[in-house]
């Protein structure tokens, strides 16, 4: 990793950070909440979505899966500290003495927008989720927990991710199935039990 490229971009992404509480208080919310922003739209997606929809979801469920593995197998071998580590800043998140490279946040993000990227149907989502980890990617930049260069191996690895689920589509498809069946089964279950809660109260 070429550690001057990368200081100087992180210098200047994080410039200002500490001095401007509005937007301290925005990048803090972009590092930390974006995950679950995505993590809702997709529920939501899932419920208002038909079968076929629905497999696209849970390809987009693996993509993430298989980035966030593939990323703690880069850190077994690879190890680069976070810039507050180095004497860079002051993080405006308080967080562990972790690996820096690659960024599990933003390898969520940008594998759950890729891969409804390059679905079609859902090509409005797509984009709406690579806004998202657009904006959580700068805020875990200009919070000071990763370098800009982490945020593109994350990237990297997310692309990655998508080409694999893709190819892996059809070996894939029946056990989407039973999770579609699972889900629904117990999704049945839970409404019935509410609807019958309210009738006997």
């Amino acid at each position: 990793m070429n550690n001057s490229v990368n200081v100087k971009l992180f210098t200047w992404l994080h410039a200002g950070a500490g001095d401007q509480p509005a937007l301290d208080f925005l990048s803090v919310i972009a590092a930390e909440l974006t995950p679950y922003l995505i993590i809702v739209c997709m529920a939501v997606y899932w419920f208002t979505t038909e079968r076929q929809g629905k497999k696209v979801l849970l390809e987009g469920a693996a993509v993430v899966v298989f980035g966030l593995l593939f990323n703690q197998l880069i850190t077994v071998f690879y190890f680069h500290p976070r810039p507050y580590m180095m004497g860079l800043c002051k993080p405006l998140i308080s967080h562990g003495p972790e690996t820096s490279f690659p960024s599990d946040h933003a390898t969520l993000l940008f594998g759950a927008a890729l891969a409804l990227l390059f679905r079609s149907g859902w090509r409005l989502q797509g984009i709406f989720f690579l806004a998202v980890a657009m904006a959580g990617a700068w805020g875990r930049i200009y919070t000071s927990l990763h370098f800009p260069l982490d945020i593109v191996g994350s990237f990297v690895v997310a692309l990655l991710g998508t080409l694999v689920m893709r190819a892996l589509r059809n070996c894939l498809t029946p056990l989407y199935d039973r999770i579609i069946r699972l889900v629904g089964v117990c999704t049945d279950f839970v409404t019935s039990k509410i609807f019958r809660f309210k009738e006997n109260h």
